[in-house]
């Protein structure tokens, strides 16, 4: 059994599925002001319905950073590479305000290498060295490394990483090679709120498992990730930048596996927003282009691409759902979140008013019939049995009944009850003729299923999900940009 906690700005929600991912229990609360709080709450509505019926094998967490913008740490942001047009340098494209908070201390050092791997040169052990007197003298003990070439080339970052931890003992570092892309600038500005984000995560990560061990849940901890899928807590507290804002991905992706529908303008009406995405073949569009990211600062991670408007203003949301539908003609529009039926969703069999449901009251609360029921309603083809969906990890069930009372509400929540564990790799490598090619593809996948394991998934269940490469046409011939995706089931373990 696996237990999905959807945490929102009004409500919470979970969602208890078994080992088949079928609906069990579900609960709906109020949220409170803190997460930890509000998977306690959700996690004590679940309890009053009756005992688990077994051990709980995961526990995965949704919730956005925007429901309580923290404050950042003060970073130093190191970048090893050749010297750059002051208009290039680090965090030169950030926010004012972003920059400020970040304490605005930056260092360029000589070293790293080219994007195909070659050297630059030694890294400047000296200048690394003297940067991290500087920022202890200042009193920051958190670095961002980001070194050119990185990740083809992780050693210049390692080398600058010993070198600050020898100068400052107990120092926190954030290495580009673990977080980024392959841009230098794009991988730089992520690693630096990454290392601002530290804090921020090692709180959620403490309180989550409080909850957890107040409800005396011995399960292992996870957290959905920005384009759905999730990561362990070990994990998301030394990478939170890849896991901000996963609420509008998991929800989309538990409204398809809910209607079998695998193209789609997803509309997740929330408490004080509405969300629209694109979906194109079951997974969510990810944009192609820099978006706005915590702290104001644009970031290019894959995250998907959402179109907000103010829930505020019902009118505003049919033009922006008639303007995404251009780019998937014939697809459908499914509509999820507390207050869908606000902007023009059908209230399905068996839910109460949008109202009822918002108000997180007692009768909210509810054990799900979990008979088996027969598929019915479109999108109840060969595609949508009981077999894990090979795309995104949950089931591909058409039918309403496995998806409880509150099926919108609850989408992200029973979305992460049954999702897997999920990295994606993007590497360039050189390869002279096919031979090297394979053999460089080979070793980038088996990067990919390690980087898996690490975040959180099952050894022997890990799997490579996609992989896509194309020629850099801007480099010289052989060289391709890789990017792998990889998945696998969360491991079993125990709340630390």
């Amino acid at each position: 059994m696996r237990i999905g906690i959807d945490v929102g700005r009004a409500t919470s929600t979970a969602v208890l599925v078994d080992a088949a991912g079928r609906v069990l229990a579900e609960a709906v609360v109020d949220s409170a002001p803190r997460t930890g709080l509000c998977v306690r709450r959700a996690l004590a509505a679940l309890a009053a319905l009756g005992p688990l019926p077994g051990p709980v094998g995961a526990v995965a967490v949704v919730t956005d950073l925007a429901r309580w913008p923290p404050r950042p740490r003060p970073v130093a942001v190191l970048r090893i590479a050749p010297g750059s047009h002051a208009a290039l340098a680090p965090l030169a494209d950030w926010p004012e305000a972003a920059r400020t908070a970040l304490g605005g201390l930056t260092g360029v050092v000589a070293g790293g290498s080219a994007v195909t791997g070659g050297s630059l040169g030694p890294v400047d052990r000296d200048g690394v060295a003297a940067f991290a007197a500087r920022a202890r003298d200042a009193g920051v003990r958190v670095f961002a490394v980001c070194a050119a070439g990185a990740p083809a080339r992780p050693g210049p970052e390692l080398d600058a990483a010993a070198v600050l931890a020898a100068t400052v003992p107990g120092a926190s570092l954030s290495l580009s090679y673990e977080t980024g892309a392959a841009g230098l600038r794009e991988r730089e500005n992520a690693t630096a709120v990454n290392a601002a984000l530290g804090g921020w995560a090692e709180e959620l990560v403490a309180d989550c498992r409080a909850a957890l061990r107040s409800a005396r849940i011995a399960a292992p901890l996870c957290f959905a990730r920005d384009d759905g899928g999730l990561v362990s807590a070990e994990y998301f507290a030394r990478h939170p930048v890849i896991a901000t804002a996963p609420a509008s991905a998991c929800a989309a992706r538990g409204a398809l596996a809910r209607t079998g529908l695998d193209q789609a303008v997803v509309v997740d009406a929330g408490a004080r927003s509405v969300r629209c995405l694109v979906v194109r073949d079951g997974e969510p569009e990810r944009s192609t282009r820099l978006l706005p990211g915590p702290f104001g600062v644009r970031l290019a991670l894959g995250a998907p691409e959402v179109v907000e408007t103010d829930g505020a203003v019902p009118a505003a949301v049919p033009a922006t759902v008639a303007r995404l539908l251009e780019r998937v003609p014939g697809a459908g529009v499914l509509y999820t979140g507390g207050r869908a039926e606000a902007f023009g969703a059908p209230v399905g069999p068996g839910e109460p008013p949008a109202g009822d449901r918002e108000r997180g009251t007692g009768r909210n609360v509810t054990r799900a019939d979990t008979r088996t029921t027969a598929r019915t309603g479109a999108g109840a083809d060969a595609r949508t049995d009981a077999r894990t969906d090979a795309r995104t990890g949950a089931r591909a069930d058409a039918d309403p009944a496995p998806h409880g009372r509150y099926p919108r509400l609850t989408d992200a929540a029973r979305y992460a009850a049954r999702a897997d564990c999920r990295i994606e790799v993007e590497q360039v490598i050189s390869a002279a003729g096919r031979a090297e090619l394979d053999q460089a593809l080979a070793a980038v996948r088996d990067h990919a299923l390690s980087r898996c394991v690490a975040a959180g998934a099952a050894p022997g269940s890990v799997r490579i999900e996609s992989l896509a490469h194309a020629p850099v046409a801007y480099l010289p011939a052989g060289v391709h940009r890789v990017t792998v995706r990889a998945a696998g089931a969360p491991a079993p373990g125990a709340t630390p």
